[in-house]
């Protein structure tokens, strides 16, 4: 079997279309903003075994010990900061953190449900319920405010796309489940979906003329618009509530530790509650931390505006969600056609692990945080 190796920093960086390698790495973020997601051949994972949390390997005066792998199947981003900034505090704290970065999330989904990964980022209901895959979710990270931009000589409304190619995140991903509530509600059909990681790549391929609608996130939005003021226009998107990204990790490991998945909570929801209170929390700690470095000066002008207005939205959970965010869930993605169970007779444990947000919450409380 062929194992992930650690210790890989190169990403070779391709637009739209492009092929790299895929890359792994202890954390801390070295790599470039405009590295495309890599076309794997074959990706073989090997069932590992699930360790504990290590507690005595922490060193004098650190609370931790444990270990977390992480499976990112998304690129480096002004969308994925945040989260960075809650692992780099987790490190600090005495837990050894790896980052795995993988081709798609599909990719990440298996590499967690196999046990080479801990946790991951995404949206697994429909991996969930259609596989009984040992996941349980425990954090919403961010709700979903996406925005479909096209170019308006092309396509001026959305019944001018029936038929027509329509670029998303990946399979599984809320963009997708966009896409499939959007042909419901505007009574058309898309002639392709196409999948292209990142919301920087996307961007980046609408402005070349390679990509002619796709969704987008906050400040790529911004960045096209301001880029190319007259071309491109926003087409109307349904009123979404769902989770645009959560955190969930393989069963196993997460019994084996309780402690580590507490710090790893703590530490986001502290750095999320920081950032709604003061949106340039997040800039000062890239800059402390010395975080995507070699971020492009355009996207480094919506870092500040992205978060600002993401706080004021309220896309950043302060409290990981709870069942009321979980049965928004299930209306939605029942809805998008990932999820075939009525959201009625959907049970949360099945899906969800509430448990450990609700310890770590009490946790901060305790401690005045």
């Amino acid at each position: 079997m062929l194992p992930l190796e650690p210790t890989i920093h190169s990403r070779p960086a391709e637009v739209a279309g492009g092929v790299g390698l895929p890359t792994t790495g202890t954390f801390r973020l070295e790599s470039g903003m405009t590295r495309f997601w890599a076309l794997v051949a074959a990706l073989m994972l090997a069932v590992t075994a699930c360790g504990g949390d290590g507690s005595g390997d922490a060193e004098e005066g650190e609370e931790g010990g444990g270990s977390i792998r992480v499976a990112l199947g998304d690129i480096e981003s002004v969308e994925t900061l945040a989260l960075f900034i809650a692992m780099e505090r987790v490190r600090e704290r005495g837990t050894d953190v790896e980052l795995i970065e993988l081709a798609d999330e599909d990719l990440a989904n298996q590499a967690v449900v196999s046990g080479q990964a801990d946790v991951g980022l995404g949206a697994p209901y429909a991996l969930i319920e259609g596989s009984d895959a040992p996941l349980r979710i425990f954090c919403q990270l961010q709700a979903a405010r996406f925005f479909v931009v096209a170019d308006e000589s092309e396509y001026p409304d959305w019944q001018s796309m029936d038929g027509e190619t329509f670029t998303v995140h990946s399979r599984g991903s809320t963009t997708e489940a966009l896409a499939r509530i959007v042909e419901q509600e505007e009574g058309i059909e898309f002639g392709k979906i196409s999948y292209v990681e990142g919301s920087e790549v996307r961007a980046t391929a609408l402005l070349r003329g390679n990509v002619k609608a796709t969704v987008l996130d906050i400040p790529n939005r911004n960045f096209v618009m301001a880029e190319s003021p007259g071309t491109f226009h926003e087409l109307p998107t349904p009123d979404m509530k769902a989770s645009d990204e959560v955190i969930f990790g393989n069963t196993e490991w997460m019994e084996a530790n309780q402690e580590t998945v507490q710090i790893l909570l703590e530490e986001i929801l502290t750095v999320w509650r920081s950032m709604v209170d003061d949106p340039a929390f997040v800039q000062e700690q890239r800059e402390e931390l010395g975080l995507l470095s070699d971020l492009p000066a355009e996207l480094e002008e919506q870092l500040l505006p992205y978060y600002e207005q993401g706080a004021e939205e309220g896309l950043f959970t302060q409290d990981c969600g709870g069942e009321a965010v979980v049965q928004d869930d299930f209306v939605f993605y029942h809805e998008a056609g990932q999820l075939s169970g009525e959201p009625e007779e959907l049970q949360v444990e099945d899906f969800w692990d509430l448990g450990p947000a609700q310890e770590a919450q009490d946790a901060l409380a305790e401690s005045g945080n």
